[in-house]
């Protein structure tokens, strides 16, 4: 069974990315081919994951990579599939990094 949720609010997402709304709602103005949120009856933006995906590729290539926000655009255009692969990648990594320092931490 999938426990994953189909959709997150805007606070949700910030979270799980760390950045404030405001950035998320200025990267969805400036990416608006990448990030497109379902608005909810009231109006509020709900994000698929394929949505945070696409944020955190941007969050990556701005905040890790330093690219300008029209350097990232012209990227994600062209080399958005190469990018996810290497994002997967970089997941992996983080995690195993994370589960090694638990690993040391619980040694020490």
């Amino acid at each position: 069974m999938n426990t994953e949720k189909k959709y997150y609010s805007i606070s949700e997402v910030a979270d799980i990315l760390g950045v404030n709304q405001s950035k998320i709602r200025y990267w969805e103005s400036r990416f608006k081919q990448f990030i497109k949120p379902r608005r909810s009856r009231r109006g509020d933006r709900m994000f698929s994951q394929k949505d945070i995906e696409n944020l955190k590729v941007i969050k990556h290539l701005v905040e890790d990579l330093g690219l300008k926000l029209n350097g990232a655009e012209q990227y994600l255009k062209h080399h958005k599939d190469e990018l996810e692969a290497k994002m997967v990648v970089i997941n992996k990594l983080k995690n195993i990094k994370s589960l090694l320092e638990d690993l040391r931490d619980s040694i020490e």
